[in-house]
């Protein structure tokens, strides 16, 4: 017995211990800051006389880092012409997951007919999701413009705004010479970095290429987020009468017209099959006709 009711007390101790380190882990989650930064480069120091979209995509560079607990845990992700994520937990590499471009797939040849059947069948779907999209539309603008609804864009936007107001970088810079090969354009920009300028003297520093294209730029973020700070605004919304009422009619309004998996792919298959049927019938009529023709012949 007293065997037992020691080992039962060492169990007690052991998922004290749990509780308590899932406990403290809870409240570093919840309470210690997430540091992020982010920086875009595109590296063209020429000018050109077309818009450079092939430097804007092959010399560009993107980086982002965020950083939880001082540097204990990393997440870095990288953009050199693809993409890299990389996690990195107590200085150790935990492996990084790469992928650099896409492989162009291979193109069948189609033949005219299939093409202007699958042209055909695409144009029909394409008016049908028109058609529920703008049903869905006019539903929802209905359940939005509601008394119900009103309160609750209300109430949510009220929230979303804190977030988004503690989420937004503390600092950002955004640098460069950016020419558009249009003295009119060129205006405008100049004009709006302008009127920027007694809110963002020390943010925006923008130069203007006026005769050629030219897209030479630099920016950087930073800022932090901590995760209490959403939690404490969506739980609220999570009990509204008003937001529960709303989350009700939109699973109704989205149960009603969003279609189930494979309903559009069944109806794809029926309209090639009565397609499929039609020309096997014309085909069935044309021999026919030219069966009677040949013994007139």
């Amino acid at each position: 017995m007293v065997i037992v009711l020691n080992l039962l007390k060492w169990l007690g101790y052991l998922l004290l211990v749990v509780l308590i380190i899932a406990l403290v882990i809870i409240l570093l989650l919840l309470f210690a800051p997430f540091h992020y930064k982010a920086s875009l480069t595109v590296d063209d120091p020429k000018t050109h006389e077309e818009f450079p979209i092939s430097v804007i995509k092959n010399r560009s560079d993107v980086n982002a880092e965020v950083v939880w607990l001082g540097g204990i845990l990393k997440l870095i992700i990288a953009f050199p012409r693809g993409y890299l994520i990389s996690v990195v937990l107590f200085g150790k590499d935990l492996g990084a997951m790469k992928r650099f471009g896409k492989k162009k797939e291979e193109e069948k040849e189609e033949q005219p007919e299939e093409k202007e059947e699958e042209e055909k069948e695409e144009d029909k779907l394409t008016l049908e999701k028109i058609e529920r999209y703008c049903d869905a539309a006019d539903h929802l603008m209905r359940i939005l413009t509601g008394k119900c609804g009103r309160r609750a864009i209300a109430k949510v936007s009220d929230h979303l705004l804190r977030v988004v107001e503690h989420v937004l970088p503390r600092n950002w810079v955004l640098s460069g010479t950016v020419g558009l090969a249009d003295p009119c354009l060129n205006g405008k920009l100049s004009g709006a970095c302008a009127v920027l300028l007694p809110i963002c003297d020390e943010h925006l520093q923008l130069d203007t290429e006026w005769e050629n294209y030219r897209c030479d730029l630099k920016a950087e973020i930073d800022g932090m987020l901590r995760v209490i700070v959403p939690v404490k605004e969506v739980l609220p919304l999570l009990f509204d009468k008003d937001c529960l009422k709303m989350l009700k009619k939109l699973r109704k309004l989205k149960a009603r017209f969003v279609p189930p998996g494979g309903e559009l792919e069944k109806k794809r298959d029926q309209w090639r099959e009565e397609d499929k049927i039609k020309r096997e019938k014309k085909k069935a009529a044309r021999l026919a006709e030219e069966n009677r023709e040949e013994p007139g012949k």
